[in-house]
């Protein structure tokens, strides 16, 4: 195993610290995005006209 400068093994510690932080960021904004979607979803107004064509007599 090689062993890294001080300086260099802390860079990239704070680069791996950096990207997570990125994801994790990313990933809360998706999760705030589909909340809003399926908020959106669920506050349809009902169509009086929905299903009124629907024959069950087949």
């Amino acid at each position: 195993m090689v062993s890294l400068p001080a300086g260099i093994a802390a860079q990239a510690a704070l680069t791996q610290q950096a990207i997570a932080m990125s994801v994790i960021k990313q990933n809360a904004e998706m999760v705030e995005n589909l909340v809003a979607v399926l908020d959106q979803a669920l506050n349809v107004p009902v169509s009086s006209t929905r299903g009124s064509n629907f024959s069950s007599s087949v």
